[in-house]
């Protein structure tokens, strides 16, 4: 629960950092429509003075085409910023989103990691499968295979391990049934293994098999 209020924090924070980011982003774009203004007045000013000036027709009708012009320059421009604007607050939200992701896959392994732990601690398994895999190395090979499958280092470690009998008891009992787990070792450990001696009868036997089959068929 540590661990997730933990993450809740950080997404509080990351929540606030964004927020006060888009706030920037916000008065940048306020004092740049500002300053615009301000030039957009000059200019205006710049016109109303050259009018005054001028008092030919043909010079009337030339500043009314350079403020056409200055106009449609202003436009295109403003038209630009919005564009670089808009592709600005996409970035932002893919970021943002991006982030999000990553804090609910992280907050959702956190929450898998627990269910997980929470899972091998209260485990109540049987001691009799750890009898019969530590009666034979086909038994024992068998539940490795079976348990331990997904870490191949581990499953080495399983099948060749002088302590399987512990091994096998630590993954049938959890934590919180440590009494069950003792029992386990205490019952499982000091039996004589048979198994192996009946593995290698059947191995002769299969030889001895293998071998008549082949003066027969000579």
């Amino acid at each position: 629960m540590k661990a997730i209020q933990k993450e809740i924090s950080i997404e509080d924070l990351i929540r606030q950092e964004e927020e006060e980011r888009l706030r920037k982003e916000e008065l940048k774009i306020k004092m740049q429509i500002d300053l615009e203004m301000k030039k957009k007045q000059c200019v205006i000013k710049a016109i109303k003075e050259k009018k005054l000036e001028n008092e030919k027709i043909s010079r009337v009708f030339e500043e009314k085409k350079r403020i056409e012009s200055i106009k449609e320059t202003a436009a295109n421009e403003v038209l630009k910023r919005r564009n670089k604007l808009k592709e600005l607050i996409q970035k932002i939200r893919k970021r943002s989103e991006l982030k999000r992701n990553q804090l609910t896959q992280k907050l959702f392994e956190v929450r898998t990691s627990i269910a997980s732990e929470l899972g091998k601690a209260y485990k109540k398994g049987d001691k009799n499968k750890c009898i019969v895999a530590n009666d034979s190395t086909k038994g024992r090979n068998n539940y490795c295979i079976a348990n331990f499958s997904e870490d191949f280092s581990f499953l080495e470690y399983c099948k060749n391990s002088d302590d399987f009998c512990e091994i096998c008891c630590n993954n049938e009992f959890g934590d919180m049934f440590g009494d069950e787990k003792e029992m386990c070792i205490k019952d499982v450990c000091p039996l004589k293994k048979s198994g192996d001696d009946l593995d290698e009868k059947e191995n002769d036997n299969d030889k001895d098999k293998k071998k008549k089959c082949k003066v027969v068929s000579k």
